[in-house]
């Protein structure tokens, strides 16, 4: 086996640490089940101020810094434009001719495309149904899709796709200890087509890339071997133009991250390349060549349209309802006025209603909701709130309610199966009490099934943690702890955007929400670079 990268080899080596306390999948699980490859908040590098991209230059944090929040998906178009910052209106579009052929010279197809660059994107216009815009000043991708009551804007993270595209990876090369890999329909390639179609790879790639007098560059894998990537240079556009369109083609082509690397963005978007691909489809492989047919600057606005607005919950593609449901509780929340947001006052009198109904259980489960806001109590913490949870605590001993409550809650990490069978007579339970049960509920199923994926069948998760949004959809922590049990079994598309929600409602600086998916979106971006766009240009 390589040598591995020691990030990639990081990642790749700790399939089942990353979010819960063990995975429920491995490395042979369909990619669309597989678990999380590790990017655990605690790793070495995760909080590295800079990185390499595939260049080899140095590239600064993404435009979308920690602490700045996501240009999440419930901005409408004037609220995303603010978090782009100062932009300008100045593009260049280029339209290329692609010619698809064999390897042994015949044609397969000819077709013409539109890639327009702009002030920190790059968008393929395409039909008006389906436009996608690779911001990367933001770290987002707009899609333009219909719904019943016309077009709406889909507003994605790039890490989702870039976890998706490891998950992918990890899952067709076991963790990438293979050498060959196993396709669909049972075709099998070098992993080095893996890692071109993916955008990931393992150790540097031997690749020997030469400039002819002519100028042109091409990339082999031996001094014999057929020419993988190539292109010509002519200068046009500027370096930070040819940057974006050198990320666009990451995301949008199957060339190996090393070839693509010798596409230097000081030489300008490139008149003609073409590269080598072998998949699925073209087992035998094919030669994709564009050729530029023209580059002309201009200006146009950023391209979502003032009539579009932004894409409610039920226009994202996620795993089910549940987590249609929670996107829809949180997108929500996050546009509420100020004056719903419930604050340790509202807590302390919810928890002081149940005493007088003679309910100490449900007074502690009350104040245990706030702390899905604002995290736990501290020793010798002055928040009122506290000091009125341990008062519950001590009238409530002698109860029995309250003890076995109380017990489980404690004991919910080393017996999880015993917790669940106590959190279960309190799923009746109405606001924040049973906001709070049917999260300890769903963090009991989450931690049982990372053991034993079958455990509690007849609860889903998901759908517990939904229905403590429903009672309580300002909780931050709700939709963080259902974003993690997500990405643990695979669905890291809903992951990403439960995360977006949980970074979007945190009001406190006791929750490291916005820290640790910081950390793991700059673990993803060292592992692949390519995919996050050069630093932003303001």
């Amino acid at each position: 086996m390589l040598k591995l990268d020691r990030h990639v080899a990081y990642a790749l080596g700790a399939l089942s640490t990353l979010l819960l306390p063990a995975s429920v999948a491995t490395a042979m699980q369909d990619p669309a089940e597989t678990s999380d490859p590790g990017f655990s908040i605690l790793a070495p590098d995760a909080g590295e101020d800079s990185t390499e991209d595939e260049a080899g230059a140095e590239t600064g944090a993404p435009a979308s810094a920690a602490g700045a929040g996501p240009a999440g998906p419930w901005l409408d178009r004037e609220a995303y434009l603010a978090s782009r910052g100062e932009r300008d209106d100045s593009v260049i579009r280029t339209r290329w001719r692609i010619e698809t052929a064999s390897l042994e010279g015949e044609t397969l197809s000819s077709d013409q495309r539109e890639i327009v660059i702009g002030d920190g994107y790059a968008t393929e216009p395409g039909s008006s149904e389906d436009r996608t815009v690779h911001d990367f000043a933001t770290g987002r991708i707009l899609t333009r899709v219909q719904s019943l009551d016309g077009p709406v804007m889909r507003n994605t993270p790039i890490v989702a796709y870039v976890h998706r595209q490891m998950n992918t990876f990890a899952y067709y090369t076991q963790g990438g200890e293979l050498e060959e890999v196993t396709g669909p329909g049972g075709v099998q390639f070098e992993r080095f087509w893996i890692e071109a179609a993916m955008g990931v790879r393992l150790a540097d790639a031997d690749m020997q890339i030469e400039t002819g007098e002519d100028g042109h560059t091409g990339a082999r894998r031996s001094e014999l071997g057929s020419e993988i990537f190539g292109f010509d240079s002519d200068g046009t556009g500027t370096p930070d133009q040819a940057a974006l369109f050198r990320a666009w083609m990451r995301h949008s082509l199957a060339i190996h991250p090393d070839a693509l690397a010798a596409l230097d963005p000081e030489a300008g978007i490139p008149e003609s390349f073409s590269f080598l691909v072998f998949s699925p489809t073209s087992p035998e492989g094919r030669r994709e060549t564009w050729t530029r047919l023209s580059a002309n600057e201009g200006e146009t606005a950023f391209p979502w349209p003032e009539n579009i607005p932004p894409a409610p919950a039920e226009g994202y593609e996620v795993s089910g309802p549940a987590v249609t449901q929670l996107l829809a509780a949180g997108l929500d929340a996050i546009g509420a006025p100020d004056a719903a947001r419930p604050t340790d006052a509202t807590f302390v009198a919810a928890a002081e209603a149940a005493q007088r109904r003679a309910d100490p259980a449900g007074a502690y489960l009350a104040l245990q909701q706030a702390e899905y806001h604002a995290g736990p109590c501290r020793p010798q913490s002055d928040r009122a709130l506290c000091t009125r949870k341990s008062q519950i605590t001590a009238s409530g001993i002698g109860n029995t309610g309250f003890e076995t409550l109380a017990g489980a809650m404690a004991d919910m990490d080393d017996d999880p199966a015993a917790a669940l069978d106590v959190f279960r007579t309190h799923l009746h339970r109405e606001a924040f009490a049973g906001a709070a049960a049917n999260m300890l509920a769903a963090q009991s199923v989450a931690a049982l099934r990372a053991n034993d994926a079958e455990a509690a069948p007849d609860l889903d998760p998901l759908a517990l943690f939904a229905a403590s949004a429903e009672a309580d959809p300002h909780a931050p922590l709700t939709y963080w702890h259902a974003g993690r049990y997500a990405a643990s079994i695979g669905d890291v598309e809903s992951a990403w955007l439960l995360f977006d929600v949980a970074r979007g409602l945190v009001t406190s600086d006791a929750l490291t929400v916005d820290r640790e998916a910081t950390a793991m979106r700059e673990q993803l971006r060292t592992l692949a670079p390519g995919f996050f766009g050069p630093a932003a240009q303001r």
